[in-house]
């Protein structure tokens, strides 16, 4: 058994090798191990496709949702939610009750028209969504 610090070394030089796994590093500096296959794209089109859900449109996914969907543990969801948000994916709610992600329909709204609502793109589909529960 090794410590931390040792386990980090040790991946630091798979990268010389032809391993499948490598070492990631997080913005917020949790460390994991992941398989090279494994990239941010695909994992940014599962977290949108489950984004634009009715019941995440209106309600917005926690890291407990996100972990479900990408089968992976609720920590390492965040870290991904996290990624997201940063890229412009995502927009982060926080509350008494933690961490909420939401789509970002934001790029699409026109700032010299900010009343229109377009009969197309993620936000008319929020806009249909949050009417649906009315």
């Amino acid at each position: 058994m090794g410590s931390c610090l040792d386990v980090s070394r040790n991946f630091s030089y798979c990268f010389l090798f032809d391993s499948p796994v490598m070492l990631r590093k997080f913005d917020s500096g949790v460390m994991v191990i992941q398989n090279k296959s494994h990239t941010d794209e695909e994992v940014f089109a599962r977290i949108k496709s489950l984004a634009l859900k009715p019941d995440a449109l209106k309600t917005g996914l926690s890291a407990s949702d996100a972990a479900m969907t990408l089968g992976i543990a609720p920590a390492m969801a965040k870290e991904h939610l996290l990624t997201a948000e940063s890229k412009g994916f995502l927009c982060r709610d926080v509350s008494a009750d933690g961490f909420r992600f939401y789509i970002n329909f934001f790029h699409e709204i026109d700032p010299s028209d900010l009343y229109f609502v377009k009969d197309y793109g993620t936000y008319d589909t929020w806009v249909k969504a949050a009417l649906a529960s009315c």
